[in-house]
This record gives C-alpha cells, sequence and structure tokens, in this order.
C-alpha cells in the first residue's frame, strides 16, 4: 500500500465486534456462574430463564455505552490521516478501558453478593469504610479465589490485546465513505443498545427492569456490576450540576 491506501469499514467493525462478543461472552459466563452459586434462590424464585434473557439486555446496553464515543467519535477521526493515530487511541482506550472496567468490577462484586446480598454501585463503593482494611480482610480471606481471579482478568486482557493486533490497527486511514456509514449505523445501533428497545416512544432499559423475583439478590444477578455502576453516576452528575447551578 502507498501513503494514498486507505481502509475498508470492516477494518474498524472488527475491533468493535471483539469486544461486543468478548464482554458478552464473559458476563454470561460469570451470570451462570453467579447462578450456580445462588441455585437455591434461583430454584425457589423460577427466575433462571428471565436472569439469561433480562442480564443479556443490561449486557448489550452495557456495550453500548462503552462503545458509542468510539465508534462515532473515534470513527470520524480515523477518515483524517492527521487525526488517524489519536483515533487508534481513543477506540483502544475505551474499548480496553472499558473490558477492564468490567473485570474489576466483576472481581469485587462476589465479596459485595457475600455480605450485602447486591452488587455494588457507587453509593455502595462510597460507603465502605475503611477500605484499606476492608480489601485487607478480602485478601487475607480470599487469597486464593483473588489471586485466580486478577490471574484470569491479566489473561483475557492480553488475549484481547493481541487480537487487537495494534501493530496494523488503522495503519491507513478510513475510508470517508466507509467511515461516515459506520460512524452512523454504529451509532444508531448503540443508542438501540442502550435503550434496549427500538421504539423510542417507549421507555428506555433501567434498574427497574431487573425485577424478576421477589429476592433482590436474584435481581441484581440478571445485571452486570459495571452498567449498574455507571448507572449510578446519573444521579450523582444531576446533584453536581445542580449544586453548581
Amino acid at each position: 500500500m502507498n501513503m494514498k491506501s486507505t481502509l475498508p469499514a470492516t477494518h474498524l467493525l472488527r475491533q468493535f465486534l471483539l469486544f461486543v462478543l468478548t464482554v458478552v461472552f464473559l458476563l454470561t459466563l460469570i451470570r451462570a456462574a453467579y447462578g450456580l452459586w445462588q441455585y437455591p434462590k434461583l430454584a425457589d424464585s423460577d427466575a433462571l430463564v428471565p436472569l439469561f434473557l433480562q442480564g443479556l439486555r443490561y449486557d448489550i446496553a452495557l456495550v453500548g455505552l462503552v462503545c458509542i464515543v468510539p465508534v462515532i467519535l473515534g470513527t470520524l477521526l480515523s477518515m483524517l490521516d492527521t487525526t488517524r493515530l489519536f483515533a487508534r487511541f481513543l477506540i483502544t482506550l475505551f474499548l480496553t478501558g472499558g473490558l477492564l472496567l468490567v473485570l474489576l468490577l466483576e472481581l469485587i462484586t462476589p465479596w459485595f453478593l457475600q455480605t450485602q446480598g447486591l452488587r455494588p454501585d457507587l453509593q455502595l463503593l462510597n460507603g465502605v469504610e475503611n477500605p484499606g482494611s476492608v480489601l485487607s480482610t478480602i485478601v487475607s480471606e480470599h487469597a486464593i479465589p483473588l489471586a485466580v481471579g486478577a490471574l484470569l482478568c491479566v489473561l483475557i486482557l492480553i488475549a484481547f490485546w493481541s487480537r487487537m493486533e495494534l501493530q496494523r490497527f488503522l495503519k491507513y486511514r478510513l475510508s470517508v465513505p466507509a467511515a461516515l456509514l459506520l460512524a452512523i449505523l454504529g451509532g444508531l445501533a448503540c443508542v438501540v443498545a442502550i435503550r434496549s428497545n427500538v421504539d423510542l416512544r417507549s421507555p428506555a432499559l433501567s434498574l427497574a427492569d431487573s425485577q424478576i423475583s421477589t429476592d433482590e439478590t436474584v435481581n441484581d444477578l440478571a445485571l452486570n456490576t459495571a452498567y449498574k455502576t455507571l448507572y449510578s453516576l446519573l444521579p450523582e452528575l444531576n446533584s453536581r450540576l445542580l449544586t453548581t447551578e
């Protein structure tokens, strides 16, 4: 290829699909493990099927939240030689950071499920007194599972990075028609994923949709911790904006 060469939309689309499939697969696998752990509660509430159906909605919504900026902004920046490197940085940052966020939050989730009966969100995380002491207790009491989980997180990140093929990623700019089409269609797909509803007149997905049982622990299993944490940021942001005003 010469300096004027361009890349097709599929070059960038593969990166986004890699992230989507990785996150959805991991969260489904983790939810299945939680389901086995809490199986007596699931069996009593007859919520096994709704657990995975609703869980998939929340997982896809999380993917939409993480991807909407790189899909729209990153794709548009990738069609210019002057901004191509920044687009590569932006897309890599969001996809790798999003995956890291998912892994770290799911790594600490079992402790909260065991002690609080709920997945953590911003309020629960802020409510932990003496986090250093709590972390020390978790490490001392669950050293082996925590070490295994941390090792798995590192291996997953390494595998994800290797599959992204960063040395070849956006080596050339994306063709303008392909970039515009991907930004528009991809952006719409992210909006639909976040809302989890094609009909814009209907309410968007919210934490209330996780009510699949009378047991709050079962309801929280239908969520994923990253989505719950990001969703809990909205009232906090609104509160700060109102305070500033």
